[in-house]
C-alpha cells in the first residue's frame, strides 16, 4: 500500500467512524417511546371497557362483551416456559374445543371469542401439558 492509500485509507475509516457515531446518536433520539426491560410489560394499550378475569405476576387476561363476540385479551407480562402454546376454548366437559390462536412471547394478543365460552386454556403442543386454565366468568 502506497502511502497516499494509507493517507486515503485512514481518512475514509475515520469519516466512517465519525458517521457511524453521529447515526447511532440520531437513531437513539428519534425513538418515540421509552424502550421496556424485560421485566415490565406496557399495559396501556389494554381496552377501556374490558373486564379483568386474571392478573397474575406472569400473564394479565381481560375481557370484553360486544354486541356478537367477545374481545379477549391476553397480556404476556413475563415470558412463558412453552415454545409453543397454543389458546383453546374449553367446553362443558372439561376438554379442550376449538383452536383460538397462539401465543410465542411477551406482548398484547387479542382474540375474538364466541359469548358462550366460559373458559379457556393455555395449552402446551410440544410437552403435552397445561399451561393454565382461565375462567372467564365475570358476573
Amino acid at each position: 500500500m502506497t502511502s497516499g492509500l494509507r493517507k486515503t485509507h485512514k481518512i475514509m475509516w475515520m469519516v466512517l467512524g465519525l458517521l457511524g457515531a453521529v447515526l447511532i446518536v440520531l437513531s437513539i433520539n428519534s425513538v418515540k417511546e421509552p424502550l421496556g426491560i424485560d421485566n415490565e410489560i406496557i399495559t396501556s394499550k389494554t381496552q377501556k371497557g374490558a373486564v379483568p378475569v386474571e392478573n397474575n405476576a406472569q400473564l394479565y387476561a381481560s375481557i370484553e362483551e360486544l354486541a356478537t363476540v367477545n374481545k379477549l385479551q391476553i397480556v404476556i407480562k413475563k415470558p412463558l416456559k412453552s415454545a409453543a402454546t397454543s389458546v383453546y376454548t374449553v367446553d362443558e366437559n372439561q376438554e379442550r374445543s376449538t383452536f383460538i390462536g397462539s401465543i410465542d412471547n411477551k406482548g398484547l394478543y387479542t382474540f375474538d371469542i364466541e359469548k358462550t365460552v366460559k373458559k379457556i386454556q393455555l395449552y402446551d403442543g410440544i410437552k403435552k401439558s397445561v399451561i393454565y386454565n382461565i375462567d372467564l366468568s365475570w358476573e
